[in-house]
């Protein structure tokens, strides 16, 4: 219950991110909050990452993505993204066992398995629960979805990392969304005829216009946070940029074609005083 946003722009020299702050716990909590914590989190010097679902889900498996690569000098993009698929697989089958496997056949399986015994061997007399173990396997989601997007040697990327472990990347049209409010984000662009050929100033306005277009779905928070990832930083966008946004947006409401010159003009001064 959220929306994050990944938008490459100027031929990959840029990728704009974005996300409300809204954050979801599930079970036993059940609760849905907008702290003032960040949701866009870093992963590299020009890599971030993004999710949307259970959110204590999506720290675990960033904080596991971290130490397989940590010690990997320079990771790419790619091997992040590898990485955050890889221990989505791992949190997902470990809920699995957790929450199908072990509650259902009990501690005689637990005792079996320490004794290098497999689940095919320990159901052999029972064909009809183990086929209804592995239906319900399956069927597991974890429901989270994820978001990888960065700029790398070999250009920008963002990926996007889901059900049941897959991996797609979207470097061919440049951007991508998740949570409650992704399918908001993913009007919007195509109305505005995104593409990874965008200009930097279009792109940011787009952004920030998709984010607000998206509070309209259930748990997308009002907060707003951006970060703008080069090849050689991640830039948060301060509130002097993010009210030039606000503003043109508003004016964009009243008017066929906004002004993003002011935009543009915004970014290079605070670029040249930093």
């Amino acid at each position: 219950m959220t929306v994050c946003i990944a938008a490459s722009c100027e031929d990959g020299k840029y990728i704009v991110t974005a996300a409300d702050r809204m954050f979801t716990v599930g079970p036993p909590l059940n609760v849905e909050f907008e702290p003032p914590i960040s949701k866009i989190e870093v992963m590299g010097n020009t890599c971030v990452a993004m999710g949307a679902g259970n959110s204590l889900f999506v720290s675990e498996i960033f904080g596991a993505a971290k130490l397989a690569y940590n010690n990997i000098a320079g990771a790419s993009v790619d091997q992040i993204a590898g990485a955050v698929k890889a221990a989505y697989t791992q949190s997902r089958n470990e809920k699995i066992e957790e929450q199908i496997i072990n509650p259902t056949l009990g501690p005689d399986f637990l005792v079996f398995r320490s004794r290098n015994g497999t689940l095919p061997q320990y159901l052999q007399p029972q064909p009809g629960i183990y086929q209804q173990i592995i239906v319900q396997s399956n069927q597991f989601n974890l429901g989270v979805d994820l978001i990888v997007a960065g700029i790398d040697s070999s250009g920008s990327h963002v990926y996007y990392i889901g059900h049941p472990g897959s991996i797609v990347s979207f470097d061919k049209i440049g951007y991508n969304a998740v949570g409650s409010g992704a399918s908001h984000v993913a009007i919007k662009f195509s109305l505005d005829c995104l593409h990874p050929k965008t200009p930097l100033e279009d792109v940011l306005l787009a952004v920030y216009s998709a984010k607000r277009a998206a509070e309209v779905a259930p748990g997308v928070g009002q907060e707003t946070e951006i970060k703008v990832i080069s090849s050689t930083e991640i830039w948060p966008v301060p509130e002097s940029l993010m009210g030039v946004l606000k503003a043109i947006h508003h004016e964009a409401t009243k008017k066929s074609k906004p002004d993003s010159e002011k935009i543009k003009a915004k970014y290079a001064e605070l670029r040249k005083n930093a």
